[in-house]
């Protein structure tokens, strides 16, 4: 990595750089998510603004913001980011099988082996199988 006040960095370098892939790179510049990288065809770069919204964006989608609410953001508001970031909230699902075609979806901390089997059970009572 070159380390210089004009820093630029290829599609590759700057994926890498951002831990996704250059296909990811261009998808986001296409939707506008990432500005337009500087320079024409094999000489398109990108510099450190480039990087630097890319990791921002990686981090909010990794947070659950949807890239279409990212999107919606200035490129500069860091405020509504924070925002953003503080309203979104997380939940952890656990998926039990009851039985053949049927799930069982429970948020937060699970169940118990015990409240578990009693599930299955009334399950299997409930649908006579």
């Amino acid at each position: 990595m070159k380390e210089s006040s004009t820093t630029s960095y290829g599609v590759q370098e700057l994926a890498d750089l951002g831990g996704v892939s250059r296909r990811t790179v261009r998808y986001y510049v296409r939707i506008g998510l990432l500005p337009t990288p500087t320079g024409k065809g094999r000489g398109k770069h990108y510099n450190q603004g480039h990087l630097d919204r890319l990791i921002e964006v990686r981090k909010l989608q990794e947070s659950g913001v949807s890239l279409e609410e990212i999107g919606a953001l200035s490129l500069s508001n860091k405020e509504a980011v924070e925002q953003l970031e503080a309203q979104v909230v997380q939940s952890t699902w656990t998926r039990f099988e009851l039985g053949e075609g049927a799930e069982l979806h429970v948020r937060g901390r699970g169940l118990s082996h015990l409240e578990m089997t009693r599930m299955r059970e009334a399950y299997r009572e409930i649908m006579r199988v």
